[in-house]
């Protein structure tokens, strides 16, 4: 039987949340789905003998999107979704998202990410952090850019982009390149996962570092001299214009305000590990052509 939805589960940091991610993906699939554990932890679940879950161990220095290329190396489906184990899907992700596969010329679609209730000052940092450049999208819509933990790919553009994702499935990269070929990205609300948890601190941190150097890096690659010295010289400003951005976010959408002040010390310091981050891309950037060791076993 074709395959058309294979979806990557990303587990890194840790397994919190596995067992309740995949049983919700699960009880929406049907033969034509597969699911894709791929992790840099030893992973803890009652499904590792599952036939229905296909695992791939990856070292412990893996990022989330050297996690997410691996799974996508070897998925069969004509879509390729993307999340990590701390999400679930709402019910109904998978209708939604076979609606909008139907839609010709997406290279991919995302959907809203749920905000983390009950959840600790780290939880909440955690989604300000990442999420809240999606707060103003509210209806069906074309858009330059979707959350990498929850997003749909066609496989067709994924695999004529494969020598792009040597180092890894970085979205923002991937989805520049699908938008100067003409194809277009697609908000389906209907499409929901929730965060039901987030990273130990440490890790977080750690994950911040590098994926703010992969962002630092990204902007001066290939660029002159001097504009690397210009980054430099205005990179103290960072965290405050960062932190500026995603206060006016939760201003305007006004859902989230008593948590957003709750989570603002925490906020504040993952902030400044980007910033640290991005600082460290524009001193060293990334060759294009630098490579990932590929250790991984299935």
């Amino acid at each position: 039987m074709m395959i058309w939805l294979s979806v990557v589960v990303a587990v890194w940091g840790d397994d919190t949340n596995l067992d309740r991610c995949l049983a919700a993906f699960l009880n929406q699939f049907d033969a034509a789905c597969e699911l894709i554990v791929a992790t840099a932890v030893e992973p803890h679940s009652a499904y590792g003998a599952d036939l229905r879950v296909r695992w791939l161990r990856l070292p412990e220095s893996a990022l989330i999107p050297e996690l997410w290329s691996r799974g996508m190396e070897v998925a069969s489906g004509q879509f390729v979704a993307i999340t990590t184990s701390h999400f679930e899907p709402a019910p109904g992700w998978a209708r939604a998202v076979l609606s909008a596969g139907a839609e010709h010329g997406r290279a991919g679609f995302g959907g809203p990410i749920d905000a983390p209730r009950g959840g600790t000052a780290k939880d909440w940092a955690t989604y300000f952090l990442r999420y809240s450049n999606t707060f103003h999208l509210k209806g069906a819509q074309n858009v330059p850019d979707i959350p990498g933990d929850n997003a749909v790919y066609a496989a067709a553009a994924l695999k004529r982009h494969r020598v792009a994702m040597a180092r890894g499935f970085w979205e923002p990269e991937f989805h520049r390149l699908v938008l100067a070929e003409g194809a277009t990205l697609a908000w389906v609300p209907e499409m929901r996962v929730i965060q039901r948890a987030s990273y130990p601190f440490q890790a977080f941190c750690r994950q911040r570092l590098l994926h703010g150097r992969e962002f630092g890096s990204s902007r001066v690659r290939g660029r002159s001299v001097w504009m690397q010295l210009s980054r430099l010289m205005l990179s103290p400003l960072i965290p405050f214009v960062y932190l500026a951005k995603i206060g006016a976010r939760v201003a305007r959408d006004g859902r989230y305000v008593g948590a957003f002040i709750y989570a603002l010390p925490v906020l504040f310091l993952f902030v400044l590990v980007w910033a640290a981050g991005e600082t460290w891309g524009y001193l060293a950037p990334l060759r294009t052509d630098q490579t990932i060791e590929k250790r991984a076993t299935t």
